[in-house]
């Protein structure tokens, strides 16, 4: 465990954020971009980070079950509501070699984010900045810095209509260009 501690968060993935506690025992509510209950069983060891503080610590996940938005986890060690209540906030950390194997077309947000995006005529609309979950389908959000160094963003579904060429080794993301009418007030 302690070579997990040492490694540098650029060699890792981060799966998701601790929430708030859950109960009297130790368990805690968290946001995980997991869908699968045992990808839980494949990397029980996590690395959790306060981006705060800078504080982190290994620990295993002994626990781990599907809630309404979100995972209910126990980790190993953490048997109190007082204690689950000082790891609001840690996110969670784990190697990429363990993480389950993606079908055509899925991806990790951590392979999206930080990709340039461009248009259909290879114009830059900027860099993806977050991914904001909508229910229906993702939402990145593609942030540019202008000359006048004012701050673009615009928001582009992650579907098929939208979406031309999606290379995550290159982190390259080609989009159509969304059609916008500005409505003047009268």
């Amino acid at each position: 465990m302690r070579e997990l501690k040492d490694k540098p968060l650029e060699e890792m993935v981060p799966i998701g954020r601790i929430v708030k506690p859950h109960g009297l025992r130790g368990e805690m509510k968290a946001k995980v971009a997991l869908e699968d209950e045992t990808a839980f069983k494949e990397f029980q060891e996590v690395l959790l980070y306060d981006e705060k503080t800078g504080s982190r610590f290994v620990t295993l996940i002994d626990g781990a079950r599907k809630a309404n938005k979100g995972w209910i986890l126990h980790f190993e060690g953490i048997d109190s509501m007082g204690q689950a209540e000082r790891l609001v906030g840690f996110h969670m950390y784990v190697e990429e070699r363990i993480l389950p194997e993606l079908k055509e077309g899925e991806y990790y947000y951590f392979q999206i984010l930080g990709s340039r995006v461009f248009d259909e005529h290879r114009s830059l609309i900027g860099t993806v900045k977050d991914i904001i979950e909508t229910g229906a389908n993702d939402v990145m959000v593609v942030v540019r810095e202008e000359k006048d160094l004012t701050v673009r963003e615009e928001l582009i579904p992650i579907i098929r209509d939208y979406i031309l060429e999606l290379n995550v080794e290159d982190k390259t993301i080609v989009a159509r260009s969304m059609e916008f009418e500005e409505v003047k007030p009268e």
